[in-house]
């Protein structure tokens, strides 16, 4: 089968997204430094990375391949000269907390912190994701946000979580999608955004973009 996206991130969530969709999906990489310039307002910033994110891996489509990477994204490069792949999503994914970033934990005592700090109260998951189209070179950029609301947490029900290991790799230190969940007492705005990508907002830029002939419905 051929395929309909090339995804520029190994997040396993937003692969998993796109393929409930109904699209076949092929994952390239990006690796690059994400780094959040001074004064940079978190929607920026995750609208520039995605858009990095992107044009890193359109860069690579367009070139040979290193011998290393062979493996990781060839079957996606052959797809995308011979004409079976046209559209790359990538995308960036911050929590922010008041006017601050939460990235991802190092460690499992700053997991805890992140998560006390988001005891009973309101912050923001935003998702900026970009979307190229390799026939005719052009990209579009957004960022979405939604709100998103705790339970009120004891010492022991973070600790507990913590233990579960959905906390080391993500944005905020919790998973939506997983044991997660119960952390939530609300949420105002798109559930897939705080997963890692917005689904509805994706699929109306790519209708904009002309991405009609291969959007499964």
């Amino acid at each position: 089968m051929a395929a309909n996206i090339i995804l520029a991130s190994q997040s396993p969530r937003r692969k998993e997204l796109v393929e409930r969709l109904g699209f076949n999906v092929k994952v390239v990489p990006a690796n690059i430094d994400e780094v959040r310039l001074e004064n940079e307002s978190p929607e920026n910033f995750v609208k520039r990375m995605a858009r990095t994110k992107t044009l890193h891996v359109v860069g690579r489509l367009k070139t040979t391949l290193y011998p290393s990477e062979a493996g990781t994204g060839a079957a996606a490069v052959r797809s995308a000269r011979s004409g079976e792949a046209r559209w790359v999503i990538g995308a960036d994914t911050v929590v922010v907390r008041g006017e601050e970033v939460l990235g991802k934990p190092k460690d499992t005592a700053q997991a805890f912190d992140m998560l006390a700090s988001l005891s009973a109260r309101k912050h923001r998951v935003i998702t900026g994701f970009c979307i190229h189209d390799l026939k005719k070179n052009k990209e579009g950029v957004q960022a979405v946000i939604t709100d998103v609301t705790f339970k009120n947490l004891s010492k022991v029900e973070i600790d507990k979580y913590i233990s579960v290991g959905e906390s080391m790799d993500k944005a905020g230190a919790y998973a939506i999608q997983g044991v997660g969940a119960y952390l939530v007492d609300s949420i105002v705005g798109s559930y897939t955004n705080v997963v890692g990508l917005p689904l509805c907002q994706v699929v109306e830029m790519m209708e904009e973009m002309g991405a009609r002939d291969v959007l499964p419905y």
